[in-house]
């Protein structure tokens, strides 16, 4: 979310004051998408997987980025090479890393990452969060892993709260970004995967301390909160081994279909662009460009250069139809419609608790979306708490932090998990 750059203090989870409006009277009709499941990779707890790949030595500079071709063997969430990082906070030992997950279609691919372990010692096993990160941008030097160590993550204030709490922190750059090729963006299956992977990534490296038992959890706001539901919904079926305790996800695009239809033609545009790209990288099938003219490709391409800052400038306003042969809206052609309905959230139970948080007056994802999430999550029988706050998407990211963080701090005690269903 990189328009908060400049307009957050760091803050503490002790700093904040909690305002929350707790919503559970507002009702909307059950979404109209019709969902499919996602593909079913083996269970990485099965002992019948391939042995763990061993370690590669990492080239330098941004070579890092770059996989070995072929990939090595190995399961998800194998390292194939780290190095040491710029810690964001004092005392805290930083790594970036590059491992092996699993993509839309199901074969594998590198991602990259950040793990972030405090020095203080821990009083037992130590935790480890996931924190899924909001849209940064589309070109590769909008990593996070890159941002983090250039000290202009701008959601280090929420990194911090969780290290303040002596938990480690693993950020995943999401397929994509920061590696070779175009990022899937909102594509919510392999950002699952890349999650779920950066915490068995996490336990797997060397020098790190984490143990493959430690409680873990999750926690992703807009892109990440879509990111953290999805590795939820896939926990059970692709790595049921991890002790993943809670996932909190807020300003969640649980509904890809309405997300678009509201910010066509709005100041939020490129995120509209960008999931398109982000969807014909995950399944290229949809070829994007045989819906685009020759100004519509070249825009695109522009896009895919940019982060998020220069890409809501330059495409505000904008709608696809712009960029289209004939005006025509690809997300309405039956292809587009099966992986976005392949993507939406809320058709796989999570077994684990859910912590909801979103704003009121979020004019990117309406909270009406959020709403049909935590209804469907409810009439399956998750333990699920929805929290609205008198805030836009922006101000809701700052004005959750503290319930977010107490929340997953409530998980790893054991205390009951609230609902509001």
């Amino acid at each position: 979310m990189r328009w908060l750059r400049g307009a957050r203090p760091l803050l503490t989870a002790t700093a904040l004051v909690p305002t929350v409006v707790v919503v559970t009277a507002l009702t909307v009709p059950a979404s109209a998408a019709t969902t499919t499941s996602a593909p079913r990779p083996q269970a990485q707890a099965n002992s019948a997987q391939p042995a763990s790949a061993a370690i590669l030595p990492p080239p330098p500079g941004d070579a890092f980025y770059v996989p070995p071709d072929p990939l090595p063997a190995g399961q998800p969430g194998d390292i194939i090479w780290y190095r040491s990082s710029a810690s964001p906070v004092p005392d805290a030992t930083a790594w970036q890393i590059l491992y092996l997950s699993t993509t839309a279609l199901g074969g594998a691919t590198a991602v990259s990452g950040t793990l972030i372990v405090p020095s203080a010692p821990y009083s037992g096993t130590r935790p480890v969060v996931a924190y899924a990160a909001g849209t940064q941008g589309w070109g590769d030097q909008c990593a996070p892993s890159k941002e983090i160590a250039a000290g202009s993550f701008d959601e280090e204030f929420a990194v911090n709260n969780l290290l303040g709490k002596g938990w480690a922190v693993v950020i995943t750059d999401y397929p994509g970004l920061g590696t070779p090729g175009d990022e899937t963006y909102n594509v919510g299956i392999p950002e699952g995967y890349a999650v779920l992977d950066s915490l068995r990534a996490a336990t797997r490296l060397p020098g790190a301390g984490l143990s493959a038992t430690a409680p873990m959890a999750i926690e992703g706001y807009s892109q990440g909160g879509g990111a953290s539901g999805w590795a939820a919904q896939l926990h059970a079926r692709y790595a049921p081994e991890l002790h993943l305790l809670g996932a909190a996800m807020g300003g969640t695009p649980a509904n890809l279909q309405a997300v678009a239809a509201n910010i066509n033609g709005s100041l939020f545009f490129a995120f509209l662009a960008g999931a398109a790209i982000g969807f014909n990288a995950a399944y290229p099938s949809l070829n994007v460009n045989q819906y685009l003219t020759p100004a519509g490709q070249a825009a695109f391409q522009q896009l895919d250069t940019m982060c998020q800052e220069q890409a809501l400038a330059t495409y505000a306003g904008k709608r696809i139809e712009d960029y289209t042969v004939g005006g025509v809206n690809p997300v309405n052609d039956p292809p587009w419609q099966a992986v976005l309905n392949a993507n939406d959230l809320g058709a796989i139970k999570p077994d684990l608790p859910v912590l909801e948080t979103h704003g009121l007056l979020d004019e990117i994802i309406p909270y009406s979306v959020e709403q049909s999430l935590h209804n469907q999550y409810c009439a399956m029988g998750v333990a699920t708490q929805l929290n609205g706050y008198p805030g836009d998407h922006v101000l809701t990211a700052l004005l959750d932090q503290t319930d977010t963080v107490n929340w997953i701090s409530d998980r790893f005690a054991a205390k009951p998990a609230p609902s509001n269903c």
